[in-house]
């Protein structure tokens, strides 16, 4: 299959290739093309939420009760997310 560019997207292509992200043009839509499918899946799992849903999600935050994090807390919670993501 042959595909001709936008003038900008060829101008990006040849961009990622100077910058060293991939090899040649073919790695850069095969990339762009499996973020994209990736983005596709998170959307449909994650549908957007309805201005009445966002307002009752924040107000459940606001009501709840607040502690202070412990030193390292956040690094293992950064941690045990990528873990889940990587599980995929």
């Amino acid at each position: 299959m042959t595909v001709k560019l936008s003038d900008k997207a060829e101008a990006y292509v040849q961009q990622l290739m100077r910058d060293g992200c991939q090899g040649n043009a073919e790695q850069v839509v095969d990339l762009l093309i499996l973020k994209q499918r990736a983005d596709d899946r998170h959307d449909a799992a994650f549908p957007p939420l309805a201005p009445e849903q966002i307002e009752a999600e924040l107000l459940k935050g606001v009501r709840s009760p607040h502690r202070q994090w412990v030193p390292g807390e956040f690094r293992k919670l950064a941690e045990r997310l990528i873990a889940e993501q990587a599980g995929e």
